[in-house]
């Protein structure tokens, strides 16, 4: 439970609940630099009294866990506002606010989820405020080191909003890579849930495109890239922006 050498760590305590039924905890500080007292500022222990399926020991979400409530958080992508994919809000956005995107060619938009859940399914909202169409493929990883690629929509005109659903997998991050524009060189998305919920917020019909390939193409491996943080003071291409410049153009 502890090191005698550094005292025990949050990592640890984190551990023990994920296999133990617990109704007391004890803190044993064993070495402190200066003196001989050991302290502790803060201490939170947290619990839910909602039901939640469990499969192979990890939580099998049927609400949104991909929102900021949820300490969900985008951790690549370029946006003005750093978790407008997470907000909800799927109706105020334009050509300058309301996206997270990144270049073809060049990143990724990544989620990162407070804990591995077991998912099946995915759900976004690709920028639509106007005629173009965009390809992608989405990974799932635990570790940032091996990703599976669970949708490869590379060779499909993409609108709108976009479900996926797969075989379920533990995941933490997901990275949605996009590949094509047909407008400019830039991937948008203004929303994205996990798992994948019902809503009637717009009209779907304009995803009918890809309305026979829900299922991904699990199990294949790929190989990570480096990541960086999610930045608003870097690529910023607007939706109708032809150019790769990096200044925002109305």
């Amino acid at each position: 439970m502890y090191s005698k050498d550094k005292g025990i760590s949050v990592i640890t305590v984190i551990e023990a609940y994920k296999s133990s039924f617990i109704r007391y905890i004890r803190i044993v500080g064993t070495h402190n630099t200066v003196n001989k007292v050991f302290h502790i500022v803060a201490f939170e222990c947290m619990f839910t009294n909602k039901t939640f399926t469990l499969e192979k020991g990890l939580i099998v979400p049927t609400e949104n866990v991909a929102t900021i409530a949820d300490c969900a958080s985008v951790i690549e992508g370029v946006s003005r506002s750093r978790n407008a994919l997470l907000n909800g809000d799927t109706k105020n956005y334009d050509w300058d606010s309301g996206y997270t995107c990144h270049q073809l060619g060049s990143g990724a938009i990544v989620v990162q989820l407070a804990q591995p859940y077991m998912i099946g399914s995915i759900r976004l909202l690709l920028w639509d405020c106007d005629d173009r169409s965009y390809s992608y493929y989405i990974e799932v990883s635990t570790n940032q080191q091996q990703w599976t690629m669970v949708a490869d929509r590379t060779k499909i005109s993409c609108k709108s909003w976009q479900t996926i659903t797969f075989d379920k997998q533990p995941a933490s991050f997901i990275r949605i890579v996009g590949t094509h524009n047909t407008a400019n060189e830039v991937f948008h998305c203004v929303h994205f849930e996990c798992p994948a919920q019902n809503s009637t917020h717009k009209d779907e019909s304009s995803s009918k495109e890809v309305a026979t390939a829900e299922v991904g193409t699990g199990g294949q491996q790929l190989v990570s890239r480096p990541v960086r943080a999610a930045s608003t003071s870097s690529l910023h291409s607007p939706p109708g922006s032809t150019s790769r410049s990096h200044a925002h153009q109305p």
